[in-house]
């Protein structure tokens, strides 16, 4: 299975650690974010495969990080959130978003999401 590259964008510092370790374990190669700035400096220069969001950030929420990449990125999307409210839930679908992830979850779930075999296949990938 090719590395998939994941841009992670998590404010609380613990569980970006335990969610990046994980995911290196299984097939990804991950870059850290703790709000939406860096996420957004980072995506440029990492390239990411997939992005894995939080919804609630300190500078903006994932919908608005995901209007300020519009363009610049059009991969696979999850989001994972504690709020799982129908606005946020009916806002993910109409913006493709398929995976979302409630908080608590299991790291499996992450893995089986993230990790799944890829359809398409990144640009000058092996």
């Amino acid at each position: 299975m090719a590395i998939r590259k994941v841009l992670l964008v998590e404010d609380e510092p613990v569980l970006a650690e335990n969610l990046r370790v994980y995911l290196e374990t299984r097939c990804c190669e991950v870059c850290v974010a703790h709000d939406g700035a860096g996420a957004l400096a980072l995506a440029a220069s990492f390239g990411p495969d997939i992005l894995v969001l939080d919804y609630r950030l300190p500078d903006m929420d994932a919908f608005q990080l995901l209007d300020t990449l519009h363009g610049r990125y059009l991969g696979e999307r999850v989001l994972m959130t504690g709020h799982p409210g129908g606005a946020i839930c009916d806002e993910a679908a109409r913006r493709g978003i398929v995976n979302i992830l409630l908080k608590p979850f299991p790291l499996a779930d992450l893995g089986r999401v993230v990790c799944k075999p890829q359809v398409a296949r990144r640009l000058g990938g092996e």
